[in-house]
């Protein structure tokens, strides 16, 4: 998922990657019914129930899937005259760093995006509400519009059994064909969607896409009846739950996109699923969630309205929380604030999943299409440095592309800064001393911590190469616009997992992937995710996952500069907001106490 500033709220689970080498394992296990449980239930797992997971085939781990535990009532009181942040705001409210380029999930690829499709609509599964301590990260779903599934004993097919009470926000049924008819829309020749490689694990959804075939029959997706979908995967999915908890396998409304057309999303047409509805939406001041009253666990949602004011400014964002009018600053923190803020009892820093980079785009004829060129900016940077200095320590030098984070896999490179050999390569690319790469420019998104970076970078180009860039500062829609469209030399990205597996960092470099956004093709990088894709020997995948890093890195169009760990201000009289390693906190989850009950 794109990010767009360093503000999210994670920690990194301690969990094991759940591997195919496990269906290979169990292979000839019957096929197992899967309760995922009443929503209203809140056990957890043992330690003996957590072993059991870890040793489990695909159909045994899945059913040991449990409704979310959340244990209320142990947060500290506020006590009187004490600053209880949010104590000002007219409901539970936290920032967005950008207007959504977006709301149909369908489309979406960014970070602010998926922070409002998380809590208006709903997939087969959702996200819990922590990955801290998991030993299996089986469990880090949880029951959504499915209230159980079954697994086939080759892992390959998932038949998912919908809620009987599960309702969009119109009154109307949640059903199976809403799931095939949401899928199809995806995979429709030039509908556009980001994560259009995502379904590719379909059974025959690569050859609808690429219009080899108009029958979409074909395509492993089926409505059984009303309340049962079926889902053929080409090969085995460690991460499948995962995915079908990620927003572009969420429903979309069939009623009010035939009805509505493109302006569905509008707050006066929207129709969706989950917890919340959209209430109101006014351009970079707000959005408004309220609850929906049709969503089949509105019991257990405590939270009657959320509002998600759009800020982006970090100091701004600061200047609003200790004005009690936040209850999370749901950003991150600008870092020229970071020494005052540490010592604040709201202050909370913890790692992710998740990479800040610069893209390169190799399409065009600008001097960075040269290998040579890329090499030597990289070789050129002193990543301790911005880290631990420009940055005061907010993050983790990256020494791949693949976080750190993501657990059981390891990145097999390790960049470096060298000034003689970036030197020596811009000589022979033929710029000998940065002559001739004067026009050079860099693309950032608004915020002021891109622009320290952007700022630091350009003077070690400059001191060490003799290369002067541009810096262009765009607001989050412009700066998307421009990266999909590849109008930009150099550009800051950043990515966080949208599953917890190497690939999600991995197949957006695919040459035919949505969100590769640099014109950079390899058929042999190519060739090693579509291996990897149906391997299912645990060292042999991580090989050839290991061998397409290397890759990227040592050709690829990107430059690396550190693993986001996240510093953030949250109130500590909410409850239910625990730590999340791909930054996902479903308002549902949250209930607030004293001066912010509200």
């Amino acid at each position: 998922m794109r990010h767009d500033h360093n503000r999210l709220l994670l920690i990194l689970a301690s969990a094991t990657l759940i591997t195919s080498a496990a269906c290979e394992r169990d292979r000839g296990t019957p096929v197992k019914q899967v309760d995922l449980g009443d929503s209203k239930k809140t056990k957890t797992a043992d330690t003996s129930d957590t072993q059991k997971v870890s040793k489990a085939g695909c159909a045994e781990r899945a059913a040991m899937l449990e409704a979310p535990s959340i244990e209320y009532g142990k947060s500290a009181k506020p006590k009187d005259g004490a600053f209880v942040a949010g104590a000002n705001a007219p409901a539970f409210s936290f920032a967005l760093a950008a207007d959504p380029e977006t709301l149909d999930p369908s489309k979406m690829s960014g970070a602010p995006e998926g922070r409002v499709a998380f809590n208006i609509f709903e997939g087969l599964l959702m996200p819990g509400p922590t990955t801290e301590g998991l030993d299996d990260l089986a469990n880090v779903v949880v029951p959504g519009v499915a209230e159980s599934y079954s697994v086939s004993a080759d892992c390959k097919t998932y038949t998912f059994k919908l809620r009987a009470d599960a309702k969009w926000s119109d009154g109307a049924d949640v059903t199976a064909s809403d799931f095939v008819y949401s899928y199809e829309r995806i995979l429709t020749p030039g509908f556009g969607a980001d994560y259009l490689a995502m379904l590719h694990i379909i059974e025959g959804a690569k050859a609808f896409s690429s219009k080899e075939t108009e029958d979409f029959s074909t395509v492993g997706v089926k409505a059984v009846d009303a309340k049962t979908l079926e889902i053929k995967l080409l090969q085995p999915v460690p991460y499948f739950p995962e995915l079908v908890a990620f927003y572009t396998f969420f429903p979309v409304p069939r009623q009010a996109i035939e009805k509505h057309g493109d302006s569905w999303t509008r707050p006066e047409n929207i129709v969706s699923n989950g917890a919340y509805t959209l209430s109101d939406y006014k351009l970079q001041q707000r959005i408004v969630l309220k609850k929906n009253e049709n969503y089949w666990g509105k019991a257990d949602v405590a939270i009657p309205e959320a509002h998600l004011r759009i800020i982006t400014d970090t100091n701004a964002v600061v200047n609003a929380y200790q004005a009690g009018e936040l209850h999370w600053t749901g950003t991150g923190l600008p870092v020229a604030q970071l020494t005052s803020l540490i010592t604040n009892p709201d202050y909370v820093k913890a790692p992710l999943i998740g990479t800040y980079y610069y893209r390169f785009n190799v399409k065009g004829d600008s001097p960075v299409k040269d290998l040579k060129v890329r090499q030597a900016l990289s070789l050129a940077v002193d990543r301790d440095s911005l880290v631990k200095i420009t940055l005061n320590g907010l993050h983790s030098v990256a020494n791949g592309y693949t976080s750190s984070a993501i657990p059981g896999y390891e990145s097999p490179t390790k960049l470096e800064t060298n000034i003689a050999k970036a030197k020596k390569l811009l000589g022979e690319a033929g710029y000998p001393g940065g002559e001739g790469l004067s026009d050079l420019t860099l693309l950032y998104n608004t915020d002021e911590n891109h622009k320290l970076v952007a700022e630091a970078i350009q003077a070690m180009w400059k001191n060490n190469l003799g290369v002067d860039v541009t810096l262009v500062n765009k607001e989050w829609a412009t700066y998307q616009q421009d990266i999909d469209t590849l109008s930009y030399q150099i550009a800051r990205a950043g990515w966080i997992g949208d599953y917890n597996d190497p690939m999600t960092f991995l197949e957006m470099f695919v040459s035919t992937n949505g969100n590769n956004d640099t014109g950079w093709v390899s058929p042999e990088y190519d060739t090693f995710i579509s291996e990897a894709e149906v391997e299912t020997d645990r060292a042999k995948r991580t090989k050839l996952l290991q061998d397409a890093e290397t890759l990227l890195i040592e050709k690829g169009p990107i430059m690396p500069i550190y693993f986001y760990s996240t510093s953030y201000l949250a109130s500590r009289f909410i409850e239910g907001f625990l730590p999340h390693n791909r930054d996902i906190h479903l308002i549902k989850y949250v209930r607030l106490l004293g001066a912010n009950a509200k």
